[in-house]
């Protein structure tokens, strides 16, 4: 017993500094300030402006600073074809601003603006609007057709005839990706799958099988294994995490800058250095590494040994890490109030999904394969101690879900109209109702099979319910991926 206590007393050392080192890395990831989604203000010509003077340039005002290197400008004419402009750079008077001149002749007729933008929260914003040059009237430049003569009036009322009936297929139309499409939902949603698998895996460890371990001897043969599988199962969830954030980069390169330039390495490397999603990324890749071998270790330790409890506890700071990335991809890097406050809460967000999502699959694809891996005589005694022990678990993590839940919604939505007003509000409400399905087949599960777990068919049917809700999770996760590409209510009306 001598050799015991100073095992201890390193573990605890140990554990202090890494705690340390988390507290650091959630300070640095901090945003100093942000905003909303970037959002084009004014535009000078104004979108189906009639000028009798072509303009000498096009500015554009957003809503926020714009970053000049994913900022593009492009100037058509009604069959397509693209008129010189000069560098694209931040008007004199304003950064958030931005001015090119326009370097050729502007004969009378249509012309397209098509312009894209991001913030440093790296979602991408395009649009595109048209102004008429009609031909002679007013030498001022900008004065609107209808002062000018009858003839110059009558054409300019059939160029904006002929601009309702145009042949949109004929425009230039971006790049036909972005990250509200279909392929982008699925990898954020496979991102959120391997995120709460990650977190899960921890959450199973630390508090289920914790609750077990003053119940049980700790020579167990049960927790040996439910550890060993829950250690399995993290470290295959961020190899997928690995995966899914290669693919994020490629696809987030071509919403940015299209498909022939997203091996740009230039462009990438500046789209990671320069905007919170690059930040999220990079930090994302940092918390894979810490994660992954963390699981590596508590997998291939010594089962109950010193080392394995190291192992999950890095495991334990690498998705704690992970948990930040999400908001700094998301809407909470780009609120306009209580920027901090709205980080944290997404963290504690994600990691109450995790904890209540995530850990009920590993309670299912490890817990209870490990009870059942027990004698005849001890299965169904095991499978109700370990429900037992998940229920306190999953009533913390969802409460936490349902608190930071409310606290975005007020933060993003800003008013009760917004839920039916906007489609991110429908889409929220959509998320709600399938999460009201969730926390009714949890309730049926705590009143209905939790108590039948002594029986012999008790395991099965926990095991069948347990299925139907991790089914309804991931609809749950499904419409979250959805929903965070959407602007917010409050960004609409900013």
């Amino acid at each position: 017993m001598a050799n015991v206590q100073p095992m201890k007393t390193g573990f605890s050392i140990f554990r202090t500094r890494v705690l340390s080192i988390l507290a650091l890395a959630a300070a640095l990831v901090m945003p100093a300030v942000a905003s909303a989604h970037i959002r084009l203000k004014l535009s000078n010509p104004e979108a189906g402006a009639h000028l009798n003077v072509a303009p000498r340039e096009i500015r554009l005002d957003f809503s926020e600073v714009p970053e000049l290197t994913f900022t593009t400008l492009q100037l058509v004419d009604v069959s397509g074809k693209a008129i010189t402009l000069s560098a694209l750079a931040y008007a004199s008077d304003s950064k958030r601003s931005v001015v090119a001149a326009i370097l050729s002749a502007l004969p009378s007729g249509i012309y397209t603006v098509i312009w894209q933008a991001a913030s440093d929260d790296g979602h991408p914003m395009r649009d595109r609007f048209a102004f008429v040059v009609a031909p002679g009237g007013s030498s001022a430049a900008g004065e609107a057709t209808n002062k000018a003569g009858t003839d110059s009036a009558a054409y300019n009322a059939a160029m904006m005839d002929s601009m309702s009936h145009h042949d949109a297929a004929s425009m230039p139309q971006g790049t036909g990706f972005g990250v509200d499409s279909p392929l982008y939902v699925l990898l954020r949603w496979t991102m959120f799958i391997a995120l709460l698998l990650a977190i899960g895996a921890v959450a199973f460890y630390q508090l289920v099988l914790r609750f077990l371990r003053a119940k049980q001897r700790a020579d167990s043969p049960m927790l040996a294994d439910a550890s060993l599988r829950a250690a399995r199962i993290g470290r295959w969830a961020v190899w997928g995490l690995l995966i899914v954030l290669a693919l994020r980069l490629l696809a987030q390169s071509v919403a940015m800058h299209g498909a022939a330039d997203a091996f740009n390495v230039a462009l990438v490397a500046a789209m990671v250095q320069k905007t919170m999603w690059g930040h999220g990324w990079l930090l994302q890749l940092a918390g894979i590494g810490v994660a992954g071998f963390g699981f590596y270790r508590a997998q291939t330790a010594r089962a109950s040994s010193a080392s394995t409890r190291r192992g999950w506890l890095i495991a334990t700071v690498g998705v704690v890490i992970l948990a930040f990335t999400p908001g700094l991809a998301g809407h909470a890097a780009s609120t306009p109030k209580l920027e901090t406050l709205t980080l944290l809460a997404d963290t504690l967000h994600v990691i109450g999904a995790g904890g209540w999502l995530g850990s009920l699959t590993i309670v299912l694809l490890a817990g209870i394969p490990a009870a059942l891996a027990l004698d005849e005589t001890s299965r169904a005694g095991m499978v109700a101690e370990l429900i037992n022990a998940f229920s306190p678990t999953a009533l913390t993590f969802a409460g936490i879900v349902a608190t930071t839940g409310t606290f975005a919604a007020w933060i993003h939505i800003g008013s009760i109209t917004g839920l039916w007003e906007t489609p991110y509000g429908r889409t929220l409400l959509i998320k709600l109702a399938v999460l009201s399905l969730m926390a009714a087949t949890g309730a049926y599960n705590w009143l209905r099979v939790k108590p039948s777990l002594g029986a012999a068919n008790g395991a099965a049917r926990m095991q069948r319910s347990a299925k139907l809700e991790t089914v309804i999770g991931l609809i749950v996760l499904l419409v979250t991926a959805v929903l965070v590409a959407l602007p917010t209510s409050m960004d609409m009306t900013m």
